[in-house]
């Protein structure tokens, strides 16, 4: 039990952090509010979390919740975090206030709408979290980003419902942009986001649903997340005939070539490998700098990697993790002869390792074309349907281009009731 103290040492605290459900009652909660805000109403307030959620009969009406947005603003609030769990009201609006709150450091908002501004003025802000929000016409985003001269990093988690086809970023002082949105077969439309951020360093895409991504000045990027199929799928298949869609790829890929550092996904490297067999007058673009790259697969579907890691000349190190990827392009891959892989030197194989076909064809696959290769790990699925003999006699015997490779297989230790150590054979 806290001393009777605490009556009026809570009202000092430099923030405060609040959800609905901390209160048995309405009246308590609203009350608690007004009086923190009212007793500090002459002091900066560091930080101001709240949770609600409208669907509920005795949540705060969203004219109340206005009002407190509208006094921490006056307070100068540095960290302000907002979430909406209703399902999907967006009943509340980023108040005016808060466009000219000039103390304001880093803004979270979930389930809420964003307005046009009249008037921006955010000199401090860094860090913009929007997940599910909703914008009132498709220049609200814009008016607001632009107008902050210290943003370092936005992330964006888009709803399905919202109808902006462009979305556009221009920032001239952006580092970090998370762009993401589930993907949905019954969605078609054609949305566009374009992204003007001359000193971008890295860039995330997790996006099932944007057709076409449009780069401008990208000679900062260092690092890119690519997790999209540009709005393909299996039934919207990629036309061989559609030049405009075909060149926006390519354009995308010339854009990311200059980084040191991909992620990409399965579902990418399918579009890019459909485009590369659609256009073999047009090759994919040198990522002359890549030196790491980690693909997730969805399953062991790998055949397109070697159309993309031969773009790669100076490429180390491969990672090859896994997805659950719902975006399905569907692709018929040809077979190809494949090429030298020059400098690569370490990879890494994440995914469970059972041992089946797939599996090991592009185990020799990686081995016999990277002429530097110096070591590949692997780690052995618990539930294997081989021999843990029989998988290392296959490696074994597998050719290497690189005379200094080791094979190196983790595999839990069968004895070990702890299930805590792992063996580590050296092939």
């Amino acid at each position: 039990t806290l001393s009777t103290r605490w009556n009026h040492i809570w009202k000092h605290v430099p923030g405060l952090n609040l959800e609905y459900d901390d209160f048995s009652e309405h009246d308590s909660f609203v009350s608690f509010i007004d009086s923190f805000l009212s007793f500090n109403r002459d002091t900066r307030l560091h930080m101001f979390k709240l949770t609600y959620d409208y669907s509920e009969a005795d949540e705060p009406e969203p004219s109340l919740v206005r009002r407190w947005l509208d006094t921490v603003s006056r307070m100068k609030v540095e960290t302000l975090d907002v979430t909406d769990d209703s399902a999907e009201s967006w009943e509340l609006e980023m108040t005016p206030a808060l466009y000219t709150c000039g103390s304001l450091v880093s803004l979270k908002l979930v389930g809420l709408t964003l307005p046009s501004p009249d008037l921006v003025s955010l000199p401090s802000l860094k860090d913009i979290n929007l997940i599910l929000v909703e914008f009132t016409d498709e220049w609200a985003l814009e008016k607001f980003i632009s107008q902050c001269p210290s943003l370092k990093n936005l992330c964006i988690e888009r709803s399905f419902g919202d109808d902006i086809p462009m979305l556009r970023v221009r920032s001239q002082s952006l580092l970090t942009f998370i762009h993401i949105v589930d993907s949905h077969e019954s969605f078609d439309d054609e949305r566009i986001l374009e992204i003007d951020a001359p000193m971008l360093k890295y860039l995330k895409l997790s996006d099932g649903r944007t057709a076409s991504f449009k780069l401008e000045d990208t000679a900062s990027l260092v690092g890119v997340h690519i997790n999209t199929a540009f709005n393909l799928t299996s039934t919207r298949r990629f036309c061989p005939n559609d030049a405009q869609k075909r060149n926006m790829i390519q354009n995308f890929l010339l854009m990311i070539s200059r980084v040191d550092n991909i992620v990409i996904a399965s579902c990418t490297l399918e579009v890019t490998y459909v485009i590369y067999e659609y256009s073999r007058y047009e090759q994919l673009p040198v990522f002359r700098n890549l030196s790491s790259l980690r693909v997730n697969l969805d399953g062991y579907v790998w055949e397109m990697l070697p159309v993309f890691l031969e773009s790669c000349p100076n490429l180390t190190t491969l990672v090859l993790g896994s997805i659950q990827n719902h975006v399905k392009v569907g692709i018929t891959v040809s077979p190809r002869r494949p090429r030298v892989l020059p400098s690569l030197k370490y990879v890494e194989i994440e995914r469970p390792f059972k041992g089946d076909a797939l599996e090991m064809q592009l185990v020799g696959y990686l081995l016999v074309n990277s002429q530097s290769l110096k070591k590949l790990t692997l780690s052995l699925d618990d539930s294997l349907k081989k021999e843990r003999s029989v998988i290392f006699n296959e490696l074994l015997l597998m050719p290497r281009l690189s005379s200094t490779c080791e094979v190196v297989v983790l595999s839990d230790d069968p004895y070990d009731i702890t299930n805590e150590s792992a063996y580590k054979f050296v092939l």
